[in-house]
């Protein structure tokens, strides 16, 4: 196990990892708005595979731990990532659809799921901070019983 101050550190780098990764697909999704078709997809396959790479990653980390929180939030992020397959299933099947109604339609859901998605991630955000403070504050009562 690191030491204490070496894992504090490391949860402060990944929260500012995950502000610069935050901005980042601000970026992205903001210039995707003035893109062609093409240029979107191209987009979309590039985040789809960062996602899926992180995807394994948590989960080969959720292999190794036994916590019984760290299992919950494993669970979580599973139940999620489900969720999240079954609406994208949805949609690759309707994908060309050439009726404007339904494509309509499938739009709108997916501005929904991406809404869903986007307050899902501002949820972890705010968890993961409180975790961290969380994580800090057991340290310092821990230290100061040492």
């Amino acid at each position: 196990m690191p030491k204490a101050s070496t894992t504090l550190a490391e949860l402060s780098d990944s929260m500012a990892e995950l502000s610069l990764r935050a901005k980042a697909a601000e970026d992205q999704t903001a210039a995707a708005r003035t893109e062609t078709r093409e240029q979107v997809e191209a987009r979309l396959a590039q985040a789809k595979a960062t996602a899926q790479s992180r995807r394994e990653s948590a989960q080969a980390r959720g292999a190794k731990v036994k916590d019984e929180m760290s299992s919950r939030w494993s669970k979580v992020r599973s139940d999620f990532q489900a969720h999240i397959d079954q609406m994208q299933a949805k949609i690759d099947e309707r994908r060309d659809d050439l009726d404007a109604k339904v494509a309509d339609r499938r739009a709108d859901q997916a501005e929904i799921n991406a809404s869903d998605a986007v307050d899902f991630a501002l949820y972890a955000v705010d968890e993961a901070e409180a975790a961290v403070l969380d994580a800090q504050d057991a340290r310092v009562i821990a230290d100061a019983y040492a």
